[in-house]
């Protein structure tokens, strides 16, 4: 097991009620992730779930649910890393082979492609001496955008960028603004050792994991569309991503997207 993909999919859901096994387009969100990674050479995937309902599915599409996730890292405030350790905990103890690269592919971003996915990939194979490489892209509305305000009196102080002495809020056209690029949760793709060095040697339990899915202090970034970014975290992003996949032919435009599919 030299590559492995974990897609996190608790059963429980604060702002979209069983959000993972929501329908999108006629078929789970979850099954997107799935036939996603599905697509990729040489890797196994594991579905991290406490829903035995999502375990049943994602069985049925052929990947491995070897256990179920405990209730204590299934709950809002559960964090990812939580995910991640506790896995890595299940496969020491099975005396299972340990996965040199984690790839960390939630369902809540359901048009990020295999081709994104087997490029990062290939861009970590190519670069083992960086231990992550991490979706970013350029947000819809850009950072340079921020304010500074304070909500007690309800004042815009400024805006809280300048870069090599240019003050961003003298520049009103976007057109002539740098580009910002925004992380994307779609896909990070780790060396295990950051993981084992990090939280498995200190005996860390999973419980009390907190901190990112990659090592911000060595990762390189690969570049989605908006489209591959999209997230799912409200019931507004459902229903505007159900709209834009039933008017697939005319908003996912092959000409201009042409590594989204659905």
């Amino acid at each position: 097991m030299k590559s492995l993909v974990i897609i996190p999919a608790r059963g429980g859901s604060t702002r979209v009620p069983n959000k993972n096994l929501a329908l999108l387009n006629g078929k789970p969100l979850i099954y997107y992730s799935i036939q996603a990674a599905s697509l990729i050479d040489d890797v196994e995937i594991i579905v991290s779930t406490d829903c035995p309902s999502i375990a049943k599915y994602s069985e049925s599409l052929g990947l491995k649910v070897p256990f179920l996730r405990p209730a204590n890292l299934s709950t809002a405030t559960s964090s990812s890393i939580s995910v991640i350790v506790h896995i890595l905990y299940e496969l020491i103890e099975s005396n299972l082979e340990i996965p040199e690269i984690i790839l960390f592919k939630p369902p809540t971003n359901p048009l990020l492609t295999s081709f994104s996915i087997r490029n990062m990939l290939e861009m970590k194979r190519n670069n083992r001496d960086i231990d992550s490489i991490m979706s970013i892209h350029i947000p819809r509305v850009s950072a340079l955008n921020f304010l500074s305000y304070s909500s007690a009196d309800e004042k815009i102080k400024t805006q809280i960028y300048d870069i090599e002495g240019v003050r961003l809020y003298d520049i009103e056209r976007s057109q002539d603004r740098p580009l910002s690029y925004a992380n994307s949760p779609a896909c990070k793709i780790t060396e295990s050792k950051y993981f084992i060095e990090k939280y498995i040697n200190h005996q860390i339990k999973p419980e009390i994991c907190s901190g990112p899915t990659f090592n911000f202090e060595s990762s390189l970034g690969y570049e989605i569309n908006n489209l591959e970014a999209y997230d799912i975290d409200t019931m507004q992003d459902l229903e505007i991503l159900k709209l834009i996949m039933q008017s697939k032919e005319n908003i996912l435009d092959q000409s201009k997207f042409p590594h989204v599919y659905l």
